[in-house]
């Protein structure tokens, strides 16, 4: 894998970009009147992976953030905006059947997503470049970490619903 490809920003900039294109599927099906079961297989699919951004950025991007920048590096809540999407999450997975809030449920994920990842892009990642941090070390962590977390999507999704209960 070249340099490139293990830039950490690219890397989750590339994420963001994926969980747009996802929220927008979802927003069509919903447009659409799509049945139920193909909604929650999207969002299923829009929280598994949210998961998986989250621990890589919790595991690895904040502690290099807070070590490089300080305790206040962190725009837009990072680890308290995680937890509020990962009770949201638990929420939407375990709903089985029809429930009226369940459409207006993924809309506040998908919006509370999307101003996360606004701030990420727009105050984090330009700070995280220009502070000297070891980015490319940073890229690899992440490119195995997402490996590995991808290898056991169902213990994922067990541990939202766990977090959210605790």
């Amino acid at each position: 894998m070249t340099e490139a490809a293990l830039d950490p920003i690219a890397q989750l900039e590339a994420e963001h970009d994926h969980m747009r294109m996802l929220f927008e599927q979802w927003r069509l099906l919903a447009s659409q009147a799509a049945p139920l079961a193909q909604r929650q297989a999207l969002a299923e699919q829009i929280c598994l992976e949210l998961t998986i951004h989250a621990r890589l950025e919790e595991e690895l991007l904040y502690p290099l953030a807070r070590e490089a920048m300080g305790p206040a590096a962190l725009p837009g809540g990072g680890a308290e905006a995680h937890a509020q999407a990962r009770e949201m999450m638990s929420r939407l997975l375990r709903v089985r059947g029809p429930d009226p809030a369940y459409d207006a449920g993924v809309v506040r994920l998908c919006e509370a997503v999307e101003r996360h990842m606004r701030a990420e892009h727009d105050e984090l990642f330009p700070r995280l470049r220009g502070c000297g941090a070891n980015l490319s070390l940073l890229g690899r962590r992440l490119h195995e970490r997402r490996r590995e977390l991808e290898a056991v999507p169902e213990a994922l999704r067990e541990e939202v619903l766990v977090s959210a209960m605790a």
